[in-house]
């Protein structure tokens, strides 16, 4: 009875409308086994589809006379006409014959270079223009994804559980979902999404189908969705070898085929085929491998001229064989597209070899729009050998004749996509989707369907309308995901629990809660192991946290950030209240104030981090933090003037106390002694000539900060605006006027002292070419009338010593000891890093196939009577994603001092 009524409903299913016209059938191969997610494409509506697993194709069609090309990667296109009359369907079945490539005796080069070479300096001459070619384009998309669980390992079994409908993710399980999307694209990257319909038969949210990434996704692009580096792009004959396979005629293009060889194992590239058109140097279609750490991701595109000149892809298939932690799925994709209102971009000159290839067309459009670099671009494409110094050049040369033709980009970044939901997008029939679905469903398919049904899913359209993007990959969601079921079952069991177990648990484990009115609570909870740290003067010190804020409707904002400590060696409780008034959005006004009595790094600069010194401590018998007691408090203002400049004032006073150890406690080498509470630097011997040394006093300042970022982007949301970078670098101009009262008898410069302090600083950071960045710092800084100031105002330099750090700091200094850098005199400081994925160890076999990359860095300090400090380093970062290890070595004044290995895990 149950595969009896699988059949019937497959049946109604995929029942034609009386009223529709259909070309439909079977695409196979000579030994007539079907072909998956071949091609079927109209020429004369701009329109193409795929067919499913079993070679199945369905398209709706208008009546009328149209020439159907069937195509598929590693077969030869057939073209068939075909009648559609009113009201008609058509049974199409189609064979398609092997590909047989040759090789010409033209192609062989007289360099003694594959010709593969040659083709592929041209067609990465010519990325830059086929990338900005089209000024806009509409497109009707129909985009389904299947996945299917193979293995599921017993430790995932539990956390894939479906509580909602006590059903479990098992292997053997399929899933399904397809949606209907208007996209309408305007160069040079803005795409609105319109969600026609959706449809979706995963128990779990979170889980949507978004054709975005994947149709703003071009291999004429350097690198791919930022996950692998194009074989298109001007760097890839750094990373691949290219072996020509031969040529074939498809229709009235001359079909160049191209293996795409890494030249190393690598998650980053690409190997497969690429197939491009002859004379015109684009793309006709590709089919390229990535083997990367969630498993093999296999792309196929097929491209089609959908307007004289304009080769856009049609058909899109990913093929994702998902391997992580024993879990292993089969994931696929296929896509069907149509264009309409595709329009050139007319401001970008046509090179003169493609206007050449199109004058042997029935109909030429050619451009007339010329530039000063046109002639010079003419001549190096002219070339028949182009050399690897003519690619570049020649790709630079696109690259800025294309870009500078974009519409100039306004400073402030409107959203590139606008994803517009239809009401009913979630609530389409099946009658509706068999109209309009143009890839037929597979048996698999409609048991995922039947069975979804069956199970109540309102998440179906939560997820549409709440789930987080995910891009071009299908995915399970694990442990935390919640489905509107599965949140009921919690709110029931919730109410069974009595008031005091609730409030407990509230207490304990943290709780949060908002409201419409714009109210927001968040407690940390009072169990949580993070607030637990260890140091010689506190001991234990244990707190809570709590978070409260209030948003108005006219986007003005009021946080209030409560913070406790019981220090238990001290006993003594410490806590400090942030508030934070935001206000005028559009120029980000800030007013805050800051109030609080707790312990203090005596650098105001890096320093241990607090997890870090309570391992040490407690198990190393090293206390490297050194405290002062601070009674503080800071009000300040904060706006932005004009765009990217922007003023920060705040005023300060604070009443300094020294303090003592108050514990020797640690679990091993308790017969040891922790050091003083006091750093360890020759300002505070007692033989230097100026008396620095710790002691009580009050101190109060003002300080004023200058930022600018020339050219700095933004965003405009909810009447506010955000900051979202710029290319050039961000520059900063603060002073500080400092007063403090020192009350000991025995100085004899004891009283109320004045002193000033300039700092300048400028930093960047940039990404350059595929996955490669580098970012600097430089900081200059003196003191004006330096015997006036305390230890605790110094200008302190980030030190790092601890071979394993938390925090991935830009300004570090990874050898010297933690406060031994520091000076009341004039310095200078830069430093750089540059990070790469290939440049020493990423050449080997086994490192070479992982996502870690390479960094050179490069520190420097120079402080007046003190001399230099030079540190060089070399690193691997992305270790397991999250971990870098590095070694480093230090020169005072030019002359070795030391070295030492690194291990930063990026936890912040």
């Amino acid at each position: 009875m149950r595969k009896l009524l699988y059949i019937v409903c497959y049946i109604f299913l995929t029942l034609n409308i009386a009223s529709a016209q259909i070309l439909k059938g079977t695409i196979s191969n000579a030994a007539d086994q079907p072909i998956q997610y071949s091609t079927v494409y109209i020429q004369d509506l701009k329109q193409g589809t795929v067919a499913n697993t079993l070679g199945n194709y369905e398209i709706r069609l208008p009546a009328g006379t149209y020439n159907v090309f069937y195509q598929s990667l590693g077969y030869a296109l057939d073209i068939k006409k075909v009648i559609i009359t009113s009201q008609s369907t058509v049974n199409l079945n189609v064979t398609l014959q092997s590909q047989y490539y040759e090789l010409p005796e033209v192609r062989i080069s007289s360099s003694g270079e594959d010709p593969a070479v040659i083709i592929m300096r041209k067609t990465i001459s010519l990325a830059p223009y086929y990338l900005n070619q089209v000024k806009s384009y509409s497109a009707d998309v129909y985009l389904k994804g299947n996945l299917y669980v193979i293995k599921i390992p017993r430790l995932l079994q539990k956390s894939l559980k479906i509580h909602a409908n006590n059903t479990k993710i098992k292997a053997g399980d399929s899933f399904m979902m397809e949606s209907v999307n208007k996209i309408e694209f305007n160069a040079p990257d803005n795409y609105v999404q319109r969600v026609i319909s959706f449809n979706n038969t995963f128990p779990t949210e979170g889980n949507e189908i978004s054709p975005m990434d994947l149709i703003q996704a071009s291999f004429y692009e350097p690198v791919i969705a930022d996950m692998a580096i194009s074989p298109l792009s001007p760097e890839a004959f750094n990373h691949y070898n290219f072996k020509f396979e031969g040529a074939s005629l498809q229709g009235d293009y001359l079909v160049d085929k191209i293996n795409v060889i890494p030249k190393r194992k690598s998650q980053q590239l690409f190997s497969g085929t690429i197939y491009i058109i002859e004379d015109l140097w684009c793309l006709h279609s590709v089919d390229l491998t990535n083997d990367n750490i969630a498993g093999t991701l296999r792309v196929r595109q097929v491209y089609a001229p959908v307007q004289e000149g304009i080769w856009l892809p049609v058909s899109h298939n990913f093929i994702i064989n998902i391997d992580v932690v024993g879990l292993r799925a089969d994931a696929t994709y296929g896509s069907s597209v149509k264009y309409s209102d595709v329009k050139i971009n007319s401001a970008i000159p046509k090179p003169d070899i493609l206007i050449s290839a199109a004058l042997s067309k029935p109909t030429v459009n050619i451009d007339t729009v010329k530039s000063k670099s046109t002639d010079e671009i003419n001549k190096l494409l002219s070339k028949d050998d182009l050399s690897n110094r003519d690619m570049v050049k020649l790709s630079r040369l696109m690259d800025k004749e294309t870009t500078s033709k974009k519409v100039p980009a306004d400073l402030e970044i409107k959203e590139k996509t606008a994803q517009i939901i239809e009401k009913d997008a979630t609530s389409k029939d099946s009658a509706y989707w068999a109209d309009i679905r143009p890839i037929p469903l597979s048996e698999v398919d409609i048991i995922s369907i039947l069975i979804s049904n069956n199970i109540p899913n309102k998440s179906k359209s939560d997820s549409l309308s709440t789930g987080s993007r995910r891009g071009n990959t299908l995915s399970l969601s694990f442990g935390n995901s919640r489905n509107d079921a599965f949140t009921d079952s919690l709110n029931l069991a919730e109410k069974k629990q009595s008031p005091f177990v609730k409030t407990f648990r509230n207490i304990a484990f943290g709780y949060s809660w908002s409201d419409t009115s714009g109210f927001s609570f968040r407690n940390g909870g009072l169990i949580n192991i993070s607030n637990l740290r260890f140091n010689t003067v506190e001991g234990f010190v244990y707190g809570a946290d709590f978070r409260m804020s209030k948003t108005w409707n006219n986007n003005n904002s009021f946080s209030i950030y409560p913070e406790l400590r019981w220090a238990f060696k001290r006993e003594n409780l410490m806590g400090s209240i942030n508030t934070t008034f935001n206000c005028d959005g559009l120029k980000q006004r800030q007013i805050y104030l800051r109030i609080g009595k707790t312990s203090k790094d005596i650098s105001s600069n890096g320093g241990i981090n607090p997890t870090i010194n309570t391992f040490a401590s407690l198990f190393l018998k090293r206390n490297y933090l050194k405290l002062y007691e601070s009674s503080y408090i800071t009000l300040g203002h904060k706006w932005e003037i004009v765009n990217g400049l922007y003023l920060d004032i705040n005023g300060t006073f604070e009443n300094r106390k020294v303090l003592l150890n108050n514990t020797d406690f640690s679990f091993i080498r308790t017969g040891k002694v922790y050091t003083n509470n006091i750093p360890v630097n020759n300002y505070l011997n007692d033989s230097y000539p100026v008396n620095y040394s710790l002691i009580d006093h009050r101190h109060a300042d003002m300080l004023a900060t200058f930022t600018y970022t020339p050219s700095q982007r933004y965003r405009i949301r909810n009447d506010r605006k955000i900051p979202a970078g710029s290319d050039y670098p961000t520059f900063s101009i603060s002073w500080k006027h400092g007063i403090n009262e020192f009350r000991q008898d025995s100085l004899a410069d004891s009283g109320i002292k004045h002193y000033d302090f300039i700092k300048i600083e400028a930093y960047n950071n940039k990404e350059i070419g595929a996955f490669s960045q580098y970012g600097w710092i430089l900081r200059t800084g003196t003191f004006i009338n330096n015997k006036g100031i305390a230890f605790q105002d110094f200008t302190y330099f980030n030190t790092q010593p601890f071979p394993l750090l938390l925090n991935n700091y830009q300004d570090a200094f990874m050898l010297p000891k933690f406060y031994s850098l520091s000076t009341p005199r004039f310095f200078i400081e830069g430093h750089f890093k540059y990070t790469s994925p290939y440049l020493l160890l990423k050449l080997l076999p086994g490192i070479s196939n992982t996502l870690m990359r390479e960094n050179l860095s490069l520190s420097y300090l120079f402080i007046n009577n003190s001399g230099s400090y030079t540190e060089v380093g070399y690193s691997i970062s992305e270790i397991l994603l999250l971990g870098e290890i590095g070694i480093y070595t230090g020169f005072r004044n030019t002359k070795y001092n030391s070295t030492g290995v690194k291990l930063i895990l990026r936890l912040n």
